[in-house]
């Protein structure tokens, strides 16, 4: 039961931080956030730039787990050579 109190409340605290961050729970809008403050673009060209990626990959309407999955990758290839 201690175990169940302490998951919850992690999960609690990792949902508010993901909200306070992004203000907001869905990741397409994650990966709209990170490029903007990674570019220092227009809102209109990230939002080109992140279309167009998913328009190369066959992707129409992006759903929730490929804006999922377009997010992990965009912040893994940010991650500097050697880092784990």
């Amino acid at each position: 039961m201690k175990y169940l109190v302490v998951a919850l409340g992690l999960f609690a605290v990792a949902a508010a931080a993901t909200f306070i961050r992004y203000e907001s729970y869905s990741p397409c809008d994650w990966i709209e956030t990170d490029m903007l403050e990674a570019s220092g673009q227009p809102l209109i060209v990230v939002q080109s730039r992140i279309r167009a990626r998913f328009l190369l990959d066959g992707v129409v309407n992006p759903e929730l787990n490929e804006c999922l999955l377009s997010w992990w990758r965009f912040r893994l290839d940010g991650l500097p050579e050697g880092s784990s």
